[in-house]
């Protein structure tokens, strides 16, 4: 049994158990969510977590901003509103159903106050609070919130609470400035028990190998946040529909790579256009990762992909100063010639230069007798045009 007085976890730091009491609303909409897993924190669940921590352990230093400590202090004045409290617990592990657990945010057991007025009994009512620091849209209401039930269950049937008979859930939302409330006695436990595990029990069904995913009920609100997502057949149906719909004559009919990918072997005009497309797809995203990564390892050298390291090439020299050229030139015994053979001139910024300096009118007709007298001098060549293809 877990010590009731140890110190707390912290908000980020808590486990969550598979189909935790936070996913058991999304599962009810859909019984194959899985939660994403990335180590990359949303910046709303990062103040969310500030939020709890400052209200776990009253250190307001951990907040970054004067909003968060609005909030914040919004959740504790709600908390502060109600009944006295003669214990006050924050984030401790309760046990759930089907062999699960959950973290409460903070649990308050009211005064019970004997009859001689002032002597304290055991506690018979308990406030659940949660805080919600969610942006988009308010929770759902605590009287069906099947978070808030799970709690109420794993409290119920924990043998630390044993004369608790009635506990008042609040989902405490700051930046709505809102909370919802409910109250659950010990008398719907069996209820609350069936429908938590009527959810469980088909979300288990997709655990099965055999699982075909025809039930699934895409929900944006529910998809957004689900690491199936990506291979999810009814999200799957959903695309192939709007992609018909878009391209109705060849939608699935060529696939976008072709079997052969070795441009030597390929035969037919079709796989060669489809590898020409991809060969332009795979040089941006060839550029795109190199910047990316460089990106990424500047900033912190944690980020340098493994086997890697930043180098520094020396820049390109460019000389500036054509006149302090020549005179160099001329100490060291060098030619104008030299100088000229040395270089590579921009035919471009030649016919740029006799333009701006031609009369009006004039400019073109310079530039064509300038290229006729360099080849009649045989000064210039010009290559055999090089072939590529480009989109017709």
């Amino acid at each position: 049994m877990e010590d009731i007085t140890a110190p707390a976890l912290s908000h980020a730091e808590r486990p969550h158990a598979v189909r935790s009491s936070s996913q058991l609303g999304t599962l009810a909409v859909c019984e194959g969510f899985k939660p994403l897993n990335t180590e990359k924190v949303h910046w709303v669940t990062a103040q969310g977590n500030r939020g709890h921590a400052a209200l776990d352990g009253g250190d307001d230093e951990i907040l970054d901003t004067d909003f968060e400590q609005r909030m914040k202090d919004c959740c504790q004045r709600y908390s502060d509103s109600l009944p006295p409290a003669s214990q006050v617990f924050e984030e401790i592990k309760v046990a759930t159903i089907e062999g699960r657990w959950g973290y409460t945010d903070r649990l308050r057991l009211r005064e019970n106050l004997g009859p001689g007025r002032g002597v304290l009994i055991d506690p018979d009512t308990a406030d659940l609070l949660d805080w919600k620091f969610v942006r988009v849209k308010e929770v759902t209401d605590a009287e069906i919130n099947l978070q808030g039930k799970d709690y109420v269950v794993g409290i119920f049937e924990d043998p630390r609470f044993p004369s608790i008979n009635t506990i008042h859930v609040h989902f405490v939302m700051p930046r709505f400035e809102s909370v919802s409330t409910a109250t659950f006695t010990r008398d719907d436990v069996p209820r609350l028990k069936l429908e938590i595990f009527a959810v469980l029990r088909r979300a288990k069904r997709s655990d099965s190998t055999s699982y075909r995913g025809l039930t699934l009920v895409p929900n944006y609100d529910a998809c957004r946040y689900c690491g199936a997502s990506g291979n999810c057949r009814a999200l799957r149906g959903i695309a192939d529909t709007i992609g018909r719909s878009y391209d109705p004559n060849n939608y699935g009919i060529h696939p976008p790579i072709p079997t052969e990918t070795h441009a030597s072997a390929v035969k037919d005009a079709t796989s060669r256009a489809q590898l020409q497309k991809l060969a332009g797809l795979m040089e941006q995203w060839a550029k795109s990762v190199r910047h990316h990564n460089l990106t990424a390892s500047l900033e912190d050298d944690k980020n340098l992909p493994e086997g890697y390291a930043v180098e520094w090439a020396k820049g390109r020299r460019f000389i500036t100063s054509v006149d302090g050229l020549f005179v160099a030139a001329q100490e060291f015994g060098l030619t104008n010639g030299d100088l000229v053979e040395a270089a590579t001139i921009s035919w471009t910024k030649v016919e740029d230069k006799l333009r701006e300096r031609a009369p009006r009118g004039t400019k073109q007709t310079v530039v064509t007798d300038f290229n006729q007298r360099l080849l009649e001098l045989e000064a210039v060549d010009r290559p055999e045009p090089t072939p590529k293809l480009g989109k017709v």
